[in-house]
């Protein structure tokens, strides 16, 4: 058979398989994390952040053209994030020694630091002139604040499972820190999404998750799944979780 003749057979086959309805394998619940607030700060050098991801107290917060933003005042989040559970971080060149939580801190919903219990678990010190890594864990009923991976503190809000703002600080203490620069923000959360295990001459959509070989992937977009088609062969088309 020509070349060209198995070409005309396989786009036949697809075309065919495309329209027949398989049955779709049994639904299960399996549990992914998901991105749902990032920035990496990229843009020309003296322009803003930008206004849809984040609220300035003043004029003071520029990028700098290789990725950061240097603060003068604290940045924070227009959005709020009400999950259950969740972990954010930002890599942070603070400018001081201590202050994990203020360097990364949380707003209530009116712009104010929560009531409740704060539990030290560690020092926090780290080398200001450096870049770290500070992030939150939190839960419905707890925040705890790493630095470099290593947690420092707790902290137990009065009031459970109320959404927070996120706070790119520059005060520590009573005092302020001497540009304060930072290189990314994100935040992830973790959610229970239905996916059912990837099967040939199946038909999926975009959006839809499906297992293979006990590891989640995202489909990214519409097609029908032919022999040799599977997840982790064809990055294109199936998005690891």
């Amino acid at each position: 058979m020509s070349s060209v003749r198995l070409l005309r057979s396989l786009t036949a086959a697809a075309v065919f398989v495309s329209g027949l309805a398989v049955a779709a394998p049994a639904s299960a619940a399996t549990t992914v994390t998901r991105v749902v607030f990032s920035d990496d700060f990229s843009g020309d050098r003296g322009t803003a952040p930008n206004p849809a991801k984040w609220v300035r107290q003043d004029d003071d917060a520029r990028l700098d053209g290789e990725g950061n933003v240097t603060l003068d005042d604290p940045l924070r989040t227009v959005r709020t994030f009400a999950s259950s559970n969740g972990h954010a971080e930002a890599r942070i060149k603070p400018g001081r020694e201590y202050g994990a939580w203020r360097a990364l801190a949380v707003l209530d919903e009116s712009g104010q630091l929560p009531a409740g219990q704060v539990e030290p678990l560690a020092d926090d010190r780290v080398d200001p002139n450096e870049f770290h890594t500070f992030a939150i864990d939190w839960t419905a009923t707890s925040i705890v604040w790493s630095v470099d991976g290593t947690k420092v503190l707790r902290f137990t809000p009065a009031e459970s499972g109320k959404p927070f703002h996120l706070l790119l600080n520059v005060t520590m203490g009573e005092r302020r820190s001497p540009d304060v620069v930072v290189d990314s923000v994100r935040v992830t959360v973790k959610v229970t999404v239905a996916t059912k295990p990837w099967k040939k001459f199946t038909t999926y959509k975009a959006g839809q998750y499906v297992t293979y070989k006990d590891v989640a992937y995202r489909v990214r977009e519409r097609h029908t799944s032919l022999p040799g088609w599977q997840p982790s062969l064809v990055p294109a088309l199936f998005q690891k979780i």
